[in-house]
């Protein structure tokens, strides 16, 4: 008997050989289960693919037979990617959101360029041209109010042109009768289509919509003269009269207000 029997009581096998054997045992039932399982699901995959193609024979042999089933099923089919008001969900309110930021910050800083314009000349006061930007404040929920009916405006037009093409995919589903086959693609293709083209274009849509003058600064002038009571500020002019650009200031060239002197004797 070898050491090795004496030791371990036995046939003197290594113990590490045992251990070995038992687990490549172990891959092999664990790998063994595994098969099995994928064979099962595979099983349950294919009878599940043959349900589903019986009802799609049975659902073909209905539209051969009945045009009523027939354009049910494209009805359905079109339901399926032209959801209820999907013109809303593919172009949401806020879609010209960053346009409409855009035309108010370039329009505001412009009437806010002009004040600054009259005061650096001396035709306004400090006071005057704090009354002034008061009015253009309250000024800008007009403003903010146009150009939201502007992207209503722009944003329903293109509603209606996707509308319309779901409408024709309809208008086809509507009309089919024995022996003919709906194509949902030519009209997923061109929505898609016109909604790409729209976007790309919006920017410059959106602007060639806004006008220049959303602002009113006509008045403004009478506006800070009248919270400045009338030129209080000696003029400081930096545009010459009769110039170019003095035929778009209103107040280029006025004279300043002299100051009354009197003589004491």
């Amino acid at each position: 008997m070898s050491w090795l029997s004496e030791l371990f009581g036995g046939g003197g096998e290594d113990p590490r050989a045992v251990q070995q054997r038992q687990e490549a045992q172990a891959r092999i039932d664990a790998a063994n289960a595994a098969s099995a399982g994928e064979r099962q699901m595979q099983m349950q995959l294919d009878y599940l693919n043959s349900l589903r193609a019986d009802e799609a024979a049975k659902q073909a042999k209905l539209d051969a037979a009945d045009p009523t089933s027939l354009r049910t099923s494209a009805m359905n089919t079109i339901g399926s990617y032209f959801t209820p008001e999907f013109e809303s969900g593919w172009l949401p309110d806020t879609t010209t959101d960053p346009y409409e930021q855009e035309a108010y910050a370039q329009q505001r800083g412009t009437a806010d360029e002009y004040l600054n314009r009259l005061f650096k000349r001396g035709v306004i006061t400090e006071s005057g041209k704090a009354a002034a930007a008061k009015n253009l404040d309250e000024q800008g929920a007009r403003v903010r109010q146009q150009l939201q009916d502007i992207s209503n405006t722009i944003l329903g037009a293109e509603r209606e042109k996707l509308g319309g093409i779901a409408g024709r995919a309809k208008e086809r589903a509507s009309g089919l009768n024995v022996g003919e086959t709906f194509d949902l693609t030519p009209y997923s293709a061109s929505a898609q289509s016109e909604l790409g083209s729209f976007g790309k274009g919006l920017s410059d849509l959106y602007k060639s919509q806004v006008p220049s003058d959303l602002f009113d600064t006509a008045s403004l002038g009478s506006i800070a003269g009248g919270a400045q009571f009338a030129g209080n500020r000696p003029f400081e002019p930096d545009i010459t009269p009769g110039t170019k650009e003095d035929e778009t200031d209103l107040y280029a060239g006025q004279k300043p207000v002299q100051k009354r002197s009197s003589t004491v004797f």
